[in-house]
């Protein structure tokens, strides 16, 4: 029987490599940047059942989510609304959570838009593709307020 899905955020480790690797290709079709990082103390990265996970970046009062990933299976279940707002309750008061977003992924920035972030700005040809395009990014951010 599968853990419920209901459970609290786990620190990722080194050690999830095996694990995380396939499902990072699964969900974005190249290999992992950031698992390398997790030693330094400026990144974390959570998962929920192996299903889901997300790596941030954390310097003074700033948060950059690079990245967030949910498996095929159990998409539309709440994972990332979980892993987002798991970062966001730890973040302190004042805390500014910035992300960028594929322009053309509506469902991401309908969730985003959901849970309180601001579009800001677009990045121009952000995102390299293996054809040689680049797609832009949007600019999203949220101010954790009391």
């Amino acid at each position: 029987m599968s853990e419920p899905l209901n459970t609290k955020p786990e620190r990722i480790l080194k050690d999830d490599a095996p694990w995380i690797k396939p499902l990072y290709v699964e969900c974005f079709g190249k290999e992992d940047p950031w698992l390398e990082r997790i030693a330094d103390s400026k990144y974390e990265a959570f998962q929920v059942n192996k299903q889901a996970f997300i790596f941030t970046y954390i310097v003074g009062d700033q948060t950059d989510l690079l990245t967030l990933g949910v498996n095929k299976n159990t998409r539309k279940q709440g994972l990332a609304t979980k892993l987002i707002n798991w970062v966001i309750d730890r973040a302190p008061l004042g805390q500014k959570i910035f992300l960028d977003v594929e322009c053309q992924n509506t469902a991401a920035i309908n969730l985003y838009k959901k849970i309180g972030f601001e579009s800001i700005s677009i990045r121009k040809g952000y995102y390299q593709q293996d054809d040689g395009t680049a797609l832009d990014a949007l600019v999203m951010a949220y101010k954790k307020s009391a």
